[in-house]
């Protein structure tokens, strides 16, 4: 049975540079291949320990593959391979005025429901959304590339919360579509 090598990171597991910005078209093509090597419907007549194993390595590959997909998990993924220990349940942000604004986008997206033209309301909050999600990835890569990591936690954390509201923004969407059909 063929084997991957766990102790590759997951750009070295898709053989794609370590950056921020990635071909999500060639993630996708070489995630592919991977699973064609080892989903475990290729080894229902193996050994116990070779199921086992392809279930582990098309796990590997999955989880490899959705984290490099989301920028939020890519850089964060990107500041564990740089040595920096990350924790979501005890990290924040202190900027009060992104705080300010955050809370703002979401009064913004409970008014949405109401308003005359709730669809175009939502498009409104997800182009700011996306605006501002393109900033933090261009700060995010500058400070990474500077070497600037605790710096780019920051900004990471900051893009965590912009892909929590664009999350939110989405079901929204999807709901008053749903409502309007």
């Amino acid at each position: 049975m063929l084997m991957l090598d766990f102790k590759q990171n997951y750009f070295q597991l898709f053989g794609i540079p370590v950056d921020f910005h990635v071909d999500k078209n060639t993630l996708k093509a070489k995630q592919q291949a991977l699973q064609a090597r080892f989903h475990p419907d290729l080894f229902v007549n193996a050994s116990d320990q070779d199921k086992r194993l392809s279930v582990q390595q098309a796990s590997h590959v999955n989880e490899a593959y959705q984290t490099l997909l989301n920028p939020v998990k890519r850089a964060r993924y990107l500041l564990e391979i740089n040595g920096l220990e990350l924790n979501d349940e005890t990290e924040t942000t202190s900027d009060t005025a992104f705080l300010m604004e955050q809370l703002e986008l979401r009064e913004q997206l409970d008014e949405c429901r109401d308003s005359e033209d709730p669809i175009s309301c939502c498009d409104e909050i997800a182009d700011k959304l996306k605006s501002r999600a393109q900033q933090f990835a261009d700060e995010f890569v500058a400070e990474l590339t500077a070497e600037q990591y605790e710096a780019a936690r920051l900004i990471s954390r900051k893009m965590q919360f912009i892909y929590r509201i664009q999350e939110q923004v989405m079901e929204l969407q999807f709901n008053l579509e749903d409502e309007l059909a």
